[in-house]
């Protein structure tokens, strides 16, 4: 298929803004995310923990005030949130990693939302996403607030974490009865995989091709559903040849890589380009960046081109901050067929491709900001400042302070217990 055909049709639409809204719309992650108990995908021990755990709240006799269920990203810790609320009719107020979590907030939402009832007077299911993020000079003391919400709570409270161990949660997880949850089994998650080929209308060729997808995984779900999308949208059968399948676990080099997003023509060849590159996608934008005005001499190109870039951008900061993996789909189009796209026609000439030279700065300067976070991590528990502050503040006047005093001035370093080798760099 010709790619700017593609373009002109579904690809061409304008990704949402916000979270797509539409079902047709949603990622598969999204649009088939369990809604009950019964359709949760693996951790069975898991699943009954956190019933009887609901039960108690229904019967009025709790054990425990709050839940907080623990494991990898992908094991469905908050699908099973949300398939409980549904499952006993309960309401949800969800705090999040990209919400201000604040010792003021913490007491004043999740507080007062502990003491009250709904307008509707269902029973509301308090969620805190990600406590174990709860380590920044801004959230100093959340943890603590969450831990005296738990204690004198009304409401169900159910806590979620990647990992707890290092994590300076123990305000919380000392109140807390404690369930992990195990990276998804490749036997429960290619069985709904299946399922979503099914609703979706696509028979699959093999069944070793959803097991490839499985394994590839390592656990994680939601991974595997975006992979299954990706592979598989559009077609009308998942068959081996088409999805190149072992392309996975060999990288191409990131040259090759630029050169057929560039200078391809056809869409399903340019979307897989990202599949075969082992290269995080974040790298990916700086090279693109890099290369835009090496492969197109015109300024319509150009400025086509970065438009889908800076659009892949901004979805690939939402990735981070919302912890919302389903927009990966929208930076790999964006990043490949997007950019693909902004060509008027195809350049078969030699480009050479240069290297980031964001990267090239950060590679060079990686002594020099091993040494500062050294340094910084030493001198922080002594003035009772952050690393940040001393790096960008302290050190640049300690560092002119010995410029104009020599070895006299060293002696305001004693205190630190800096190795010669760190003392060094306030001399280099």
């Amino acid at each position: 298929m010709d790619l700017t055909n593609w373009m002109d049709g579904e690809a061409a639409q304008k990704p949402p803004e916000e979270k797509p809204t539409k079902k047709d719309d949603l990622p598969w992650s999204e649009r088939y995310r369990p809604q009950t108990l019964d359709e949760i995908v693996g951790n069975p021990t898991a699943v009954a923990e956190v019933r009887g755990w609901a039960d108690g709240w229904v019967e009025g006799k709790p054990k425990n005030k709050a839940l907080l269920l623990y494991g990898n990203v992908g094991t469905g810790k908050t699908s099973l949130a949300y398939a409980l609320a549904k499952d006993y009719d309960w309401g949800v107020l969800e705090m999040n990693a990209s919400d201000k979590r604040t010792k003021e907030v913490v007491e004043n939402i999740a507080g007062l939302s502990s003491q009250t009832e709904s307008l509707s007077s269902k029973r509301k299911l308090i969620l805190i996403e990600e406590v174990e993020g709860l380590s920044g000079v801004h959230e100093r003391g959340a943890a603590k607030a969450i831990g005296d919400v738990i204690k004198g709570t009304r409401s169900p409270i159910m806590i979620t974490a990647n990992d707890i161990k290092g994590a300076k949660i123990g305000d919380v997880t000392r109140v807390c009865a404690k369930i992990a949850l195990k990276k998804i089994s490749s036997m429960p998650m290619v069985k709904y995989l299946a399922s979503i080929l099914e609703k979706e209308g696509i028979t699959v060729e093999d069944a070793s091709i959803l097991q490839k997808i499985a394994e590839n995984s390592d656990g994680d779900l939601r991974s595997a559903v975006n992979d299954l999308q990706a592979l598989a949208q559009g077609e009308k059968t998942l068959k081996k040849e088409s999805v190149f399948l072992e392309q996975r676990d060999r990288s191409i080099d990131v040259f090759k890589a630029l050169q057929k997003i560039f200078k391809c023509t056809d869409y399903k060849e340019c979307r897989r380009v990202l599949w075969e590159l082992d290269e995080e996608p974040r790298n990916v934008v700086l090279w693109l960046d890099e290369n835009i005005p090496v492969e197109y001499m015109g300024a319509s190109e150009r400025g086509k081109a970065y438009n889908q870039l800076s659009r892949a951008d901004v979805f690939l900061g939402r990735v981070t901050n919302r912890q919302y993996w389903g927009f990966l789909r929208y930076v790999n189009d964006l990043m490949t067929v997007g950019v693909s796209s902004a060509k008027e026609r195809p350049n078969y000439g030699f480009s050479k491709y240069k290297f980031p030279s964001l990267i090239w700065k950060m590679g060079s300067t990686r002594g020099k900001r091993a040494s500062e976070n050294a340094i910084a991590a030493k001198m922080s528990p002594v003035v009772h400042s952050s690393r940040h502050r001393i790096i960008t503040q302290y050190l640049p006047i300690v560092k002119r302070a010995i410029a104009k005093r020599g070895d006299a001035g060293m002696d305001m370093l004693d205190c630190f217990g800096l190795s010669p080798e760190e003392l060094g760099y306030f001399s280099g």
